[in-house]
């Protein structure tokens, strides 16, 4: 019986996967689970301790694991960074909005707390900050080129003036 219930609630969850993907929805892992438990809500009591158990298994193997407080110069070695030069950071910012990274808030993590998933958002954070750099580089690149091109290399002149000579030097 309990195999069947397990089959269902699988099934359960892939329908209201799917649902939500039909609809065109973005959805988090937590909508899934809500949705799930609102709409098959029946399944839990006897699948609930079954549930309950697994979760607890995670949990204590978790801990378990953790148990042992290993230092950041421990981490190194047994992840195979004590390399020189290597500087691994104290805290990581991980934004608590991925959608606006860098203008919203972040969640400052102590590295040695940090999860794979807080090091992927932190480094997607990096690398829109480089790209906007690099925009903005490019730009400024544009921008002297142009200021150059009207002014000259050893000119003393300020974007602005070059800009008013620019328009004095464009025939009318």
């Amino acid at each position: 019986m309990r195999a069947s219930k397990r089959s269902e609630l699988n099934e359960a969850i892939r329908e209201t996967v799917a649902g939500f993907c039909a609809d065109g929805r973005r959805f988090l892992n937590r909508d899934i689970v809500e949705a799930v438990i609102d709409q098959h809500g029946e399944l839990f009591g006897e699948l609930g301790r079954d549930l309950a158990r697994e979760k607890l298994f995670d949990l204590a193997r978790r801990v378990m694991k953790t148990a042992g407080e290993v230092t950041e110069g421990e981490a190194r070695l047994q992840l195979g960074l004590d390399l020189p030069g290597f500087d691994m950071p104290n805290l990581i910012a991980v934004p608590v909005d991925v959608t606006s990274p860098l203008n919203g808030d972040c969640e400052w993590v102590p590295v040695m707390q940090a999860t794979v998933a807080d090091l992927d958002a932190n480094l997607r954070m990096l690398d829109v900050q480089i790209a906007a750099d690099q925009r903005r580089r490019h730009h400024i690149a544009m921008l002297r080129q142009r200021v150059v091109a009207v002014i000259g290399e050893k000119s003393t002149l300020t974007v602005v003036e070059a800009a008013a000579l620019a328009q004095e030097l464009q025939p009318a």
